[in-house]
């Protein structure tokens, strides 16, 4: 069964990449969470999509500039609702409970999404691995490629997922060159030959972000891994028709 991924949680109705999110996304039953994660200025592992604080926070600058103490004071503020820039280790202790209080018949995806790897973060990947060692269902992704060569380098079984916005040619190959699990592209580069031609190699895929019911329902059709969308209620639904 195809799992649906809430992307930064339940972005469409609560701050995005915040506990209400993650935790409303896993009220309603979502498979599992897409975040974001980057370095504080003194090395704390923040989730937040933006490298840029203005957007969703009002303040100017860099998220990378502030301290781990400077982004607390900060409000993620969407939908007349606000809430904190959380850590990584948080986030880990919220989905932690939920897997031990209100199981699902299969253990829930955590998909991690490097913004940079170790060229702007030095070893992030390896602190984000020693955090999430002993979680299972954790997907570790990246438009940054290094990063994902980097986790396999650590931990050979580590899970790493391969995105990309545009229509590659021949992914397959490129991702048994980088030892890759998933393929995480846009869904719009999805065109029906190059699904065909993902499901014909036996591509795990995880498109992103799907918002659009009836690409949801050819996608759930097709049997897909995983979709990550803005509408995991929606979505949700999709899968009972």
């Amino acid at each position: 069964m195809t799992k649906i991924l809430a992307h930064r949680g339940f972005r469409s109705r609560f701050p995005e990449n915040t506990l209400l999110a993650f935790e409303k996304a896993l009220e309603i039953g979502a498979h599992g969470l897409e975040l974001d994660v980057h370095y504080s200025k003194d090395g704390e592992i923040m989730v937040f999509h933006d490298f840029e604080l203005e957007r969703l926070t009002g303040e100017k600058g860099m998220i990378f500039d502030y301290t781990y103490k400077e982004l607390r004071q900060l409000k993620v503020r969407q939908f007349e609702l606000s809430d904190q820039i959380p850590t990584l280790k948080e986030v880990l202790d919220l989905f932690e409970e939920y897997e031990k209080e209100q199981p699902l018949a299969e253990s829930r995806i955590l998909n991690i999404e490097f913004k940079a790897g170790s060229q702007l973060y030095p070893d992030i990947e390896r602190r984000v691995f020693e955090l999430c060692e002993n979680h299972s269902g954790v997907i570790y992704s990246s438009f940054d490629h290094h990063a994902l060569v980097k986790m396999k380098s650590i931990c050979q079984d580590a899970k790493t997922g391969v995105l990309t916005a545009s229509a590659m040619v021949n992914p397959w190959q490129y991702m048994e060159q980088l030892k890759a699990d998933y393929y995480h592209p846009y869904y719009f580069s999805l065109s029906p030959d190059n699904l065909d031609d993902l499901l014909k190699h036996h591509v795990a895929l995880n498109p992103y972000t799907v918002n659009d019911l009836p690409t949801a329902k050819r996608l759930i059709a097709e049997e897909v891994h995983a979709i990550i969308t803005d509408y995991p209620d929606r979505l949700l639904k999709c899968l009972m028709l």
